[in-house]
């Protein structure tokens, strides 16, 4: 790993020195020629300043020349020799270029390219060829962007799969994201809310329906705050051309996974219509291990478990639109979907338990499975005007959404002998039942009003109203009477009300080489929570405000530094409120904590952009700040049982760098680097006792890609995650590596690719944790490696487009179902 950053190092400091040369044309070659045109915005029509412009020797790719654009978007590359080239044409928020079959000769001396358009759809300049690809990862001003096509490893999978390879995000062995160490993010699919929350919502979207996903760490005041660590936003293909175009994709992997979806698209004059379906089956497993040690007075008891662990996931989702095109001002959308998915959990152990110094031992065969199921579908209602004056226009949107779940489990405990025979007839089993509902409400407005060229306002409004009911039965099974009997010691029912009510402000201006912008945002929120079991409810009302800053500045070089500010908050969610007991199994239990405040964190960033010779170099900064840190908090209660609970009881502190380096040595060869350091550390006061834990976390991970004659593709892919803490514990390291093909046929319509994961067998989850009397080590080994083959077939060239520069994202969250 660490050679391959010098090689990239040493390549780059090398191509300085070529340039230095006079001449720079190596090889003995004699320099004659010259290389000129002028490079523009394809949609504004604007010059482009500082336009990276890198010349290529077709024979072996090596790096003739370069520089970049004047303050009117002309270059001029002189003392070329005569000979093919390529140019390559990069500038930050815009598609690399590519302009082949270039000829310098005795009698072209002078190739004048003309006016090249910066745009991300295939052109064609008079008789030069040209063509643009987008990178893998795009780093824009305000976000990073993934380019999901590009990634040959998430075909077949799902959002999940696309941001294993992300910088910023980290994915664990169970398919947990986590954006910069926290969960605590936001997901938006199209820039409304997700019904679903958090790494379920991503397990749910398959990679072949994604356009890109945009990672926004900082969000400006426009943005809802929930989330500490930031907004993920996925956005979904879609084509607004003339005429029927579409996209049909099938996955079959190894180990029982299945995945197929379509989307098509019909655009006639003003209307488009737009609809797809997509259904999912992917099996999983491991193996998994625990020791656990319980002090009890005098008494140790030891409880070591092993056993394997089997998941299924399975579900459908349909989903359409129209969109009505009324002027080239007036844009007005409805859209909906539709989806069902179940996700399924066993878990069969051999369980040996034994104290000391009594020496009284059991084994015992363990069963639990646990079934979630849920159905949800939302509706959207879009407009968009814009005024005769540049850049004033008003948004309006209204969004509901509806889900019920139903959450089975049953429990099994078996005695048997040492050789694990059963030898009890009557097995303690119990069962739980937990039925729920949740609607969303969501009003919207915003506003954009130009104060002159470069200063605008920018002011919304916003309204969340939220409500959900749950039930929680629990059962046990009598032997004597062989029936179900339901222990109301156990049982609730519980309803929660959630309103929050946004307002904002946003001043921006710049000049030509520094821009900044302030904003506001205030939200009320009342929020009330009916425990059945409760006299009382448990209320929450209070004003939050969230300022924010941006700064940018642009160097004569095209360099670029930019620096912000935020305040985010995290709301605990409706599990974590409900102040009733819940059965675990017979050694735990959980209980929820009404009076939690929510998270509030203080968020800086620093970022510097350098793009030169082709290559990116990134460097970020941040620091987070989070006061009243919800804390799970695990104690053993007097009965030998653990009680799992939630407190603000902790600070958290997270400083640390974000280094990329993206490259492309040769045309068949990109190379992307990401690494994040930071320190982390937890400081508090847990259960009467100072909590004060720091670490060093790291991670680090590469993305080869090959470009092979025939239109074929290789693609290999490292990470590494270094080990982390956490209030009662620790978390250890684990490495991954995958490899994937890809071949296009038929024009690139037909695309055919095979992937395999974890090549190694290396991925594993380990965390230890202890406290006031307990100490205790899960293991868990997933089997990860398998093969997936997948086939994607584009009706008409399907590629996606939007409407008249149509905002990216829209000022949205979502937060459907709290429990």
């Amino acid at each position: 790993m660490i050679k391959k950053i010098i090689f990239s190092l040493v390549i780059f400091i090398s191509i300085e020195l070529v340039a230095q040369r006079p001449g720079g044309s190596g090889g003995g070659m004699l320099p004659e020629g010259i290389v000129k045109g002028v490079i523009s915005d394809s949609h504004s029509g604007k010059p482009m300043e500082y336009a990276n412009i890198v010349l290529f020797n077709v024979r072996d790719s090596s790096m003739v020349t370069g520089g970049v654009t004047a303050s009117d978007g002309s270059f001029e590359l002189e003392k070329i020799p005569f000979g093919r080239f390529y140019l390559e044409i990069y500038f930050i928020g815009f598609n690399r270029l590519t302009i082949g079959d270039i000829r310098v000769t005795p009698n072209n001396k002078l190739v004048n390219l003309g006016l090249i358009k910066l745009d991300p759809a295939m052109q064609s300049l008079e008789t030069v060829e040209v063509t643009a690809e987008k990178q893998h990862i795009e780093f824009q001003i305000d976000k990073k962007v993934v380019n999901v096509s590009q990634d040959l490893m998430a075909q077949g999978g799902t959002a999940v799969n696309a941001l294993e390879n992300t910088p910023s995000v980290t994915v664990d062995v169970n398919g947990d994201v986590s954006l910069r160490g926290s969960s605590n993010f936001l997901v938006l699919v199209d820039g409304r809310p997700s019904v679903l929350q958090g790494s379920d919502a991503l397990q749910q979207i398959p990679a072949s329906n994604i356009d890109r996903i945009e990672i926004i760490t900082n969000p400006s005041a426009k943005f809802d705050p929930d989330g500490s660590a930031g907004i993920i936003n996925v956005i979904l293909k879609q084509k607004k051309e003339s005429g029927v175009n579409g996209i049909f994709n099938l996955s079959v992997g190894t180990k029982k996974k299945f995945n197929t979806d379509f989307l098509l698209n019909y655009r006639q004059g003003k209307f488009n219509f737009f609809a797809g379906a997509g259904y999912r089956d992917f099996n999983s497993g491991g193996r998994r291990k625990s020791i656990q040690e319980a002090y009890l007075n005098d008494t140790t008891r030891y409880l070591f478990s092993a056993g394997d662990r089997k998941m299924h996931r399975t579900g459908y989702n349909l989903r359409g639109g129209i969109e009505y095109f009324m002027t080239d001002k007036t844009y007005l959308s409805f859209n909906g979907e539709y989806g069902e998915f179940d996700f399924s959990h066993g878990f069969t152990s051999h369980q040996e338990e034994y104290t000391s110094p009594e020496s009284l031992k059991r084994n015992l065969l363990t069963q639990n499975n646990s079934t979630r199921e849920r159905a949800y579908y939302r509706l959207s209602l879009n407009s968009q005007h814009k005024f005769d004056e540049k850049g004033q226009q008003i948004e309006v949107m209204v969004n509901y959404s509806d889900n019920t779940n139903n959450s089975f489990e049953d429990q099994s405990e078996s005695l048997t002998d040492e050789n694990w025979q059963i030898i009890d007839p009557n097995p303690y089993k119990i069962k739980t039942l937990e039925p729920g509902e949740g609607t969303n409400w969501r009003f919207k407005v915003d506003y954009v009003n130009p104060l002159s060229e470069k200063a605008k306002l920018e002011t919304g409004y916003q309204a969340r109203i939220e409500q959900s009911k749950d039930d929680y039965d629990f059962m046990f099974w009598d032997m004597l009477i062989n029936e179900w009997i339901e222990n109301p010691l156990y049982s609730n029912k519980m309803e929660f009300d959630n309103d929050i009510h946004s307002i904002y402000g946003i001043y921006s201006d710049q000049t030509k080489k520094f821009g900044y912008q302030v904003g506001l945002r205030t939200e009320y929120n009342y929020r009330r929570i009916i425990n059945l079991k409760s006299e009382t409810p448990a209320l929450i009302d209070r004003w939050d405000f969230f300022p924010t800053l941006h700064l940018s500045k642009t160097f004569d070089n095209n360099d670029q530094i930019q620096a912000s500010y935020t305040r985010r908050i995290n709301r605990p969610r409706g599990w974590s409120l409900d102040p009733f007991v819940m059965y675990i199994d017979a050694y735990n239990r959980r209980r929820g904590n009404p009076n939690l405040k929510p998270e509030l964190t203080d968020s800086y960033e620093l970022a510097f952009q350098k793009r030169k010779w082709g290559s990116l170099f990134s460097f970020e900064a941040y620091y987070r700040y989070t006061t009243d840190k919800i804390t799970r908090i695990r104690t053993l209660e007097s009965d030998g049982t653990f009680l799992y609970t939630f407190e603000n009881v902790n600070n958290d502190y997270s400083l640390g760098t974000e280094l990329m380096v993206n490259t492309s040595l040769w045309k068949w060869f990109e190379l992307n680097v990401t690494g994040n350091l930071f320190h982390y550390r937890i400081k508090g006061d847990l259960e009467g006792n100072m909590v004060d834990n720091e670490s060093i976390n790291w991670n680090i991970r590469t993305n080869a890609m090959f470009k092979l004659p025939h239109d074929f593709r290789l693609q290999i892919n490292t990470s590494y995650n270094g080990p982390s803490i956490t209030a009662q514990g620790t978390m250890e390291g684990f490495f991954m590596s995958s490899i994937a093909l890809r071949k296009e046929l038929f024009d690139r319509k037909l695309s055919i690719s095979a992937s395999m994961q974890d090549i190694l067998k290396t991925a594993k989850w380990e965390n230890t944790s202890s406290g006031i009397g307990f100490y205790s080590k899960d293991i868990m080994k997933p089997n990860f490696r398998f093969l997936m083959f997948n086939l994607s077939y584009k009706i008409n060239n399907y590629k996606r487009h939007r409407f008249n520069d149509q905002p990216e994202m829209q000022n949205t969250d979502m937060n459907v179902d709290d429990f």
